[in-house]
């Protein structure tokens, strides 16, 4: 039940920035044709859309902000449901988790215990069911070697570590988690998507700055017309 809970609030944030890419594509076109027909009518409607969008884009980020523990709570979730449901089965899910333990030089979701509880190494578990090894042997993918794991097993790494217990190759894999590692990364580049989000937001502000200032130079140039007209009757 949390877990879909989360599920609908990420969807919702989605949602919204579809929502926002298809009314940019509508900014677009009522902009560039409103200047060039100098259409006081759709310079309005280009003011009205891009306030429609502002609030869209405040509004996802604000949710985003108040919801960023469920947010990330669902991330960890689908992460563990990839390590003990999908990696063994599913070449797509296993491609996508292996970048992301590459990239971001991390293993499991918290550690790499992780993967004692992944059905990717359930037939080595089946096999040792009891004993000193029962719950502690495993494998992990090569992608959760570091380079000195690669250095030591060039063709088997993760692959060979169900010998002894997991603990035993700490040394040749990531001591990070994905989790951590994610949102480290996510923090170290923040103040780059905050300057970012200010970025659009002040070309927003002043495109409907712009639009207001040609649609009254448009209704001032429309009145004087009228006026020169009507005093030539």
């Amino acid at each position: 039940m949390h877990l879909q809970g989360d599920e609908h609030n990420l969807n919702l944030i989605c949602y919204l920035l579809i929502a926002t890419g298809v009314i940019m594509s509508v900014i677009g076109f009522l902009g560039c044709f409103g200047a060039w027909r100098m259409s006081q009518c759709m310079l309005v409607m280009f003011f009205i859309i891009l306030i429609v969008v502002f609030c869209l884009e405040m509004a996802a980020a604000i949710f985003a902000y108040t919801h960023q523990d469920s947010i990330r709570q669902y991330i960890d979730d689908s992460m563990y449901d990839v390590i003990h449901y999908h990696y063994g089965h599913n070449n797509e899910y296993a491609k996508v988790f292996d970048q992301i333990q590459t990239q971001f030089e991390c293993c499991g979701v918290k550690s790499y215990r992780d993967w004692l509880r992944s059905s990717w190494g359930r037939e080595l578990r089946s096999r040792v069911e009891i004993g000193i090894g029962a719950g502690t042997v495993g494998k992990v993918p090569a992608s959760c070697c570091n380079a000195e794991g690669l250095q030591s097993y060039p063709t088997t790494c993760g692959l060979a570590f169900d010998k002894l217990e997991l603990y035993t190759y700490e040394e040749f894999m990531h001591s990070k988690g994905c989790s951590d590692a994610i949102y480290q990364s996510a923090y170290n580049n923040l103040e780059l998507v905050i300057c970012f989000c200010v970025g659009i937001a002040c070309i927003q502000l002043f495109g409907m700055f712009m639009s207001m200032v040609l649609c009254c130079w448009v209704s001032d140039r429309a009145a004087k017309r009228r006026k020169a007209e009507s005093s030539k009757i």
